[in-house]
């Protein structure tokens, strides 16, 4: 009876596969964040869409309301900063999410944006860390564009604090390797499906195209400065420092737990110059 019931248990996690939970919710709050800056204005959407303690990286991680407030005034009411999802995850709990996809700021600044979303206690969706980064070629944004969803496993670490605990040594295991070869940490590391965005290229959208625009160069990782997590436990977002030969900057990544374990499901860095 023994045997019959360990060979039960593996035949049953053998079997296991991930699955992406429907992330309608944050598709549609990103899309609505969006409209609503096309009609009065992206720093009041911005203003209007994030919670009071959102997070957005200035020369580093800062209140985005605190950044809003110093634009130059004459900034307001533009509504030429289009965007739209393309790539999106969210938590089997359903209250933390992420979209991704092009912007276009009026045919003179492109690139992929990354928003994370947080369920309120009202029901509305807020995002909680909102950036980018740059690209040279022109992008196209289509409103109604098919979003592909991550998947990852269906079951997660049980509480938020079990997965943030997790992905601390997560982070830690990642950064060892990425100190010696960054794109074999990231073939290591990253989730099937999962997207890698970086300055000046295309985003790498499968675990080959994401070590090749990494590199095998060293990248240095901090331990996270920020980190989020799901009630679940199955989707938490870190935000921490990076530094390579030439640059340094911030990385803000999504990991998700898959049938193979912790695994990064997007991740970005964002440039700037830190303290050494």
């Amino acid at each position: 009876m023994r045997i019959l019931l360990l060979l039960a248990a593996f035949v049953a996690a053998c079997s296991q596969t991930d699955t992406a939970p429907d992330a309608a919710p944050v598709i549609a709050a990103e899309r609505a964040f969006a409209a609503e800056a096309a009609r009065i204005g992206w720093v009041e959407a911005f203003e209007a869409h994030s919670t009071d303690d959102a997070i957005v990286l200035s020369a580093g991680p800062g209140n985005a309301h605190a950044s809003l407030a110093g634009i130059d005034p004459a900034n307001r009411g533009d509504t030429s900063l289009a965007w739209a999802p393309d790539f999106a995850g969210i938590s089997r709990g359903g209250d933390i999410g992420f979209t991704t996809g092009p912007y276009n700021g009026g045919g003179a600044a492109f690139g992929q944006y990354f928003t994370v979303w947080r369920l309120q206690a009202d029901g509305s969706w807020k995002w909680i860390y909102d950036g980018g980064t740059n690209q040279r070629t022109p992008t196209q944004v289509n409103a109604d564009a098919d979003v592909r969803q991550l998947a990852f496993g269906q079951r997660g670490a049980g509480s938020a604090d079990a997965a943030v605990a997790a992905v601390r040594t997560r982070e830690a295991s990642f950064a060892e390797q990425a100190a010696d070869n960054a794109g074999e940490a990231f073939e290591a590391w990253l989730a099937e499906g999962a997207r890698v965005n970086r300055d000046d290229q295309a985003s790498a959208e499968s675990v080959e195209a994401a070590a090749q625009l990494v590199g095998a160069g060293p990248v240095r990782y901090s331990a996270p400065e920020i980190i989020e997590a799901g009630a679940a436990g199955d989707l938490v977002f870190t935000l921490g420092e990076a530094r390579w030969e030439g640059g340094a900057g911030y990385y803000c990544r999504i990991w998700v737990l898959t049938s193979a374990g912790w695994k990064i499901g997007f991740d970005q860095i964002i440039q700037r110059a830190l303290t050494p």
